[in-house]
């Protein structure tokens, strides 16, 4: 299954993951410090600054746990895994697949600076990601 995508190079792939994610992470730091309008992000839907800036910071916290499990996903961080662990990041890695898809529509369907920027991060983001999450770990 996919056996296609396990030719592009694991690491590489992690390294673009976590560049996306930090992209993101600096998008949302520009937000909550006031030099990114807020209303050019979340589909310009935020109804005020503080929400924008809650929402902000989830977004940074969310996307550093996903950097720290995709850095042991793609081997850069070396960790052995029993099998246990390994089919545990390999489904919640499937699983978030399609989340990480329907992002890509938000994106295009959110505010011009998302559809002209952050759509293109979004889809070599999803990219990296499916390469990682199709490793065999076990």
């Amino acid at each position: 299954m996919l056996t296609w995508i396990r030719k592009f190079n694991l690491k590489k792939a992690g390294y673009i993951s976590v560049s996306i994610g930090v992209v993101n992470i600096i998008v949302h730091i520009l937000v909550i410090t006031g030099v990114l309008p807020y209303l050019w992000v979340n589909g310009g839907r935020s109804e005020s600054f503080s929400t924008a800036q809650s929402t902000s910071f989830s977004s940074i916290i969310i996307t550093l746990i996903s950097i720290l499990i995709t850095l042991i996903a793609s081997q850069i961080i070396p960790v052995r895994l029993n099998r246990f662990w390994g089919i545990a990041i390999s489904v919640f890695l499937i699983v978030t697949l399609p989340i990480s898809f329907i992002g890509i529509v938000l994106q295009f369907l959110g505010t011009l600076f998302e559809k002209c920027i952050m759509s293109i991060v979004t889809i070599v983001g999803f990219c990296a990601d499916t390469r990682i999450a199709f490793e065999k770990r076990w």
